[in-house]
């Protein structure tokens, strides 16, 4: 599928995931690569499904912030 203008590439996810904590990209991997539900990643992880859709949350979160300030360096807010 064709790359459209303003979608991040699978290059800048990797590198926006890398600054993830490790168990946010985790659960984040388990998720979006393996398609686990909350419950299956709370096990494989022993942590509490409520605890995964928490890391997923942040996660999400985080990553969206890397790929705007990635897209967006500091010196373009002014």
């Amino acid at each position: 599928m064709p790359k459209t203008p303003g979608t991040p590439g699978l290059d800048q996810i990797e590198k926006g995931a890398s600054r993830l904590r490790p168990t946010e990209r985790d659960v984040l991997f388990l998720s979006a690569r393996e398609g686990l539900s909350y419950d299956e990643i709370a096990e494989r992880l022993g942590i509490s499904s409520e605890e995964a859709r928490g890391h997923l949350a942040d996660a999400l979160y985080r990553l969206d912030r890397e790929l705007e300030r990635e897209a967006r360096p500091w010196w373009r807010f002014w």
